[in-house]
């Protein structure tokens, strides 16, 4: 059995380069295999990073909430469920948003 991710760095394509992908498979069954989103543009946040124990300069961040979730099948789906949330911050101009590369970093909520 091969295990994956479909959405890790260097799948998700933005703009142009979606719109020159999907062109090419015209046609093509593969074409099938991409979900098209609308980009949500978040507000941009004067925010610091803290890796390694130091803290980086001031930048722009964006963050994201999503949720966790388990999908486990072999024949038949064995789990499928949301176990948490999620929060991530990055720099406003990644595209990509992964923390186990270094891209973002995961946060927590602060409510006011």
């Amino acid at each position: 059995k091969q295990w994956y991710q479909r959405r890790v760095r260097g799948h998700n394509l933005w703009d142009e380069e979606m719109k020159e992908k999907l062109l090419s498979l015209a046609g093509d069954p593969a074409r099938a295999q991409f979900i098209l989103m609308k980009k949500i543009t978040p507000p941009v946040l004067k925010n610091k990073f803290v890796r390694r124990g130091v803290m980086s300069e001031e930048l722009d961040t964006v963050s994201e909430f999503g949720f966790y979730s388990v999908y486990c099948t072999a024949d038949d789906v064995i789990q499928n469920q949301v176990v948490g949330p999620l929060i991530r911050t990055k720099g406003a101009t990644e595209n990509e948003g992964g923390v186990a590369v270094g891209i973002s970093a995961i946060d927590s909520p602060f409510f006011v």
